[in-house]
């Protein structure tokens, strides 16, 4: 039971950082809140579930090169 209790602990504290995240990049708004967890929650997924090589994607580690 302290295990699922953990576990309970680790994930709220998951989601409100994430929320904090958002609230402080997109805004203190409802608007800014909501396209803010959209947009992130996709970079999130992505960064997760990318098979690519990330040495190959631009980032800012890997900026794109200049023509």
């Amino acid at each position: 039971m302290r295990l699922f209790s953990k576990i309970l602990w680790l994930l709220a504290f998951l989601a409100a950082t994430f929320c904090w995240m958002v609230l402080f990049e997109h805004g203190f708004s409802m608007e800014g809140f909501s396209k803010g967890v959209r947009e992130e929650w996709q970079t999130l997924t992505t960064l997760v579930s990318s098979k690519d090589d990330p040495k190959t994607k631009d980032s800012p580690v890997n900026p794109p090169k200049r023509q």
